[in-house]
């Protein structure tokens, strides 16, 4: 259904007239490259890989053929590919200066139009500073011990006594209910329960048909995004109320920092901008989150090796009582196989940026108006970055001086880094050690494959079996 949609979007975009513009000069030069057949340009090839989880192919086959820079069309869009570490440090630099987000479709209707995603300028470093302030590592450290306490009363309900899990799942709601108790002070089951359910029938409408009828994908997220939105109203509303009365510190959660926000014209953020940097923060933040965790049980399970060593490094660590920031600092190679896992099989395939002006990269010129897609899959196969690079191997993470910069950005760079990347570092290694400590598991299902439906997933849930550790 994704191809069929996507490929109908891409043979009705007028967008590919723009190809065929001849450059008023008549100098200018593009990059080399393929538009693909008329329309479509190479939309469907794209679309094979992206499901496969072959982006790494479909990029090292034009990087060979053309050189590390090349065009392409994609949905209908004359596209520019820059790839390796050049490529990602020209992109970090310039990324909100020469090109900018262009949300469309289902992506704006269901996020919104006043998010981080769809924000440059001044907005956008006024929200990203806040964010940057309430997850600094300060704030951080004395949000160890809450997250480590709704990580531990997770497991005790939804893992504790099953013989077998899908983890893929699991790990979803586990990574949701983090999110709620610890960003938002929301820890009613059932509020849980609901918000989670509705927040995955709207993350399933960003990548529907982008068209609106009864009973479609994109008209239930929409409903659903609009119940979203009721709840927020009204944890918006409280958190107002105990800031007026003097309740709760601008840091007690993410509400009331973004409430505590102040723009140079002296209004404070709407209502509406709140909820839709929220929803934004939530639908980017957990399921990422929630698949990194997923593969590193995959690859913790193919890899005993790796276990073991976590296991041996958990030992000591928090025995009996609550974690802490120093706790964490030492879970050292646990934190390496959690780069290993984003370096593996990074979650995210990509991004796109439409440019803002004429760009001149090297001998290129890149017109306005053109898109412009980057993506981690182009450096992190490569051998001569990664030695072994389709081997499973955390160690290379281990030391000083081994990634050669521009080479690994897991979680972006520059203006437009993810600001809960600490957050996330965070719940990732405090999860999956309370996992090592209190299970040992295998995989039902031997070399499960990877697809991609959006993020990458195991395809069949990732069903696990569980044994218990006595005594831990």
């Amino acid at each position: 259904m994704e191809i069929f949609w996507l490929s109908a979007i891409a043979i009705f975009t007028v967008g590919f007239l723009l190809m065929k513009k001849k450059r008023k000069n008549g100098c200018d030069l593009l990059p080399p490259g393929n538009l693909g057949q008329p329309l479509v340009g190479e939309t469907i090839r794209f679309l094979q890989a992206f499901k496969r989880n072959k982006i790494d192919e479909f990029l090292r086959q034009r990087v060979m053929a053309y050189g590390p820079v090349f065009k392409t069309c994609l949905f209908g869009q004359p596209t520019v590919v820059m790839t390796g570490p050049a490529g990602n440090r020209f992109w970090l630099v310039n990324d909100g200066k020469l090109f900018h987000g262009n949300a469309r479709g289902p992506h704006r209707a269901i996020i919104g139009r006043n998010s981080l995603l769809d924000k440059n300028g001044e907005e956008h470093r006024l929200v990203r500073a806040a964010l940057m302030t309430f997850f600094s590592p300060d704030s951080l450290k004395k949000l160890v011990g809450k997250m480590d306490s709704a990580i531990r009363r997770h497991l005790d309900e939804y893992w504790d006594g099953k013989e077998t899990v899908h983890a893929v799942h699991l790990m979803k709601f586990t990574a949701f209910s983090v999110t709620c108790d610890v960003l938002f002070n929301v820890q009613d089951k059932f509020q849980v329960e609901e918000l989670c359910e509705l927040f995955k029938v709207a993350t399933d409408g960003i990548y529907s048909f982008p068209v609106r009828f009864p009973g479609s994908r994109l008209n239930r997220a929409l409903k659903a995004r609009s119940q979203i939105d009721r709840i927020l109203s009204e944890m918006i509303m409280r958190r107002k109320n105990d800031l007026k009365s003097g309740g709760p510190s601008a840091r007690q959660d993410l509400i009331s920092a973004l409430l505590s926000l102040t723009k140079k014209d002296g209004k404070v953020l709407s209502d509406q901008e709140l909820k839709d940097n929220i929803v934004l923060l939530v639908i980017a933040g957990h399921e990422t989150t929630a698949m990194t965790l997923a593969l590193m049980c995959k690859l913790l399970a193919e890899n005993p090796l790796c276990f073991d060593r976590i296991d041996k490094e958990a030992a000591d660590i928090g025995v009996g009582e609550q974690l802490t920031w120093e706790d964490v600092q030492r879970m050292k190679y646990l934190w390496s196989v959690a780069q290993e896992t984003l370096r593996f099989i990074p979650p995210i395939s990509g991004i796109f940026r439409r440019a803002t002006a004429d760009i001149q990269y090297g001998r290129y010129t890149i017109p306005k108006g053109w898109a412009m897609y980057w993506s981690n899959y182009s450096t992190v196969y490569r051998e001569d970055l990664f030695p072994e690079a389709h081997k499973f191997d955390p160690s290379r993470f281990q030391g000083s001086g081994g990634i050669r910069p521009y080479s690994f950005l897991p979680f972006g760079g520059g203006l437009r880094m993810c600001p809960g990347n600490e957050y996330a570092k965070l719940e990732i290694v405090i999860t999956m050690h309370h996992l090592v400590k209190r299970y040992r598991w295998s995989a039902q299902i031997p070399d499960e494959p990877i697809i991609r439906n959006p993020l990458c997933v195991p395809a069949m849930g990732l069903p696990l079996k569980l044994t218990p550790v006595l005594n831990n």
